[in-house]
C-alpha cells in the first residue's frame, strides 16, 4: 500500500493497486483490548500507528471498531480495515503492520484454551483473477460460528467486486472515540452505557 504512494486529491501514482477488507471479531471487549495491547508493541505497528489520532482525520488507512450482533443474544466486537487503491505487497512494512493482527490472534489462541476470535481477509487486484481470501479462528464453538458468518458476509465476486453484507450488522463508533486504544476507544451499548476499549 505505502501511504506515501496513495493517490490523494485527484493525483495519480503509478503502480498496481488492490482493494480489500480485514475484519477481526472477538467474543469480548476485554479480549479485544488485550490483543490490541500486544499488537501495538510490534515496531512496525508503532511506526505506522494504524489508529486515527484526530477527529477530523478521515484517512482510509486506520482500523475502525464496531459491535457485531452474531444473533439476538450474542454481541461480539469487531475491528476492521477497508482499503481501496492500495499497493498491497506482503514485503511492504506498512502492510505487515496490518497483517500482524492475525499473528497476535493466533498466539492468544495457542496460549488460551477458550480464547475466541475470527479473522477474515479479502483482497482483489486490478486483474479479475487476482484475489485472495482467508478466514481463520480459534477452536471454540463461537469462533467457528464467527468464521462461518464472516465468510458468508465478506467475499470477492469473480467479476472483482468486494461484497460486504457485514455493514448492515455493525455500528461504527464515533471517530472522536476512535482515536487510540490507549486513549480509550468507546462504544455505546444498546442500554446506552459506555464501554471503554
Amino acid at each position: 500500500m505505502h501511504r506515501d504512494n496513495l493517490s490523494h486529491g485527484g493525483g495519480k501514482t503509478m503502480g498496481y493497486r488492490s482493494d480489500g477488507i480485514i475484519a477481526v471479531a472477538f467474543e469480548s471487549l476485554e479480549e479485544m483490548r488485550e490483543v490490541l495491547a500486544v499488537y501495538r508493541l510490534d515496531p512496525r505497528v508503532q511506526k505506522h500507528n494504524p489508529f486515527p489520532k484526530d477527529i477530523d482525520d478521515d484517512s482510509d488507512y486506520y482500523w475502525t471498531f464496531h459491535t457485531y450482533d452474531l444473533d439476538s443474544d450474542t454481541t461480539c466486537y469487531l475491528m476492521r480495515l477497508d482499503f481501496y487503491g492500495w499497493k498491497w505487497y506482503a514485503d511492504y512494512e506498512d502492510v505487515q503492520s496490518y497483517q500482524h493482527i492475525f499473528t497476535v490472534c493466533k498466539q492468544f489462541a495457542r496460549e488460551r484454551e477458550n480464547f475466541t476470535y475470527a479473522y477474515r481477509f479479502v483482497r482483489g487486484g486490478e486483474e479479475h483473477d487476482d484475489y485472495e481470501e482467508e478466514c481463520y479462528g480459534s477452536e471454540s464453538y463461537l469462533s467457528q460460528m464467527l468464521v462461518e458468518r464472516l465468510t458468508e458476509e465478506i467475499g470477492v465476486r469473480m467479476t472483482w467486486e468486494l461484497t460486504d453484507d457485514l455493514e448492515q450488522n455493525t455500528t461504527q463508533l464515533d471517530c472522536i472515540y476512535n482515536q487510540t486504544v490507549s486513549q480509550g476507544l468507546t462504544k455505546t451499548t444498546k442500554e446506552n452505557d459506555h464501554v471503554s476499549i
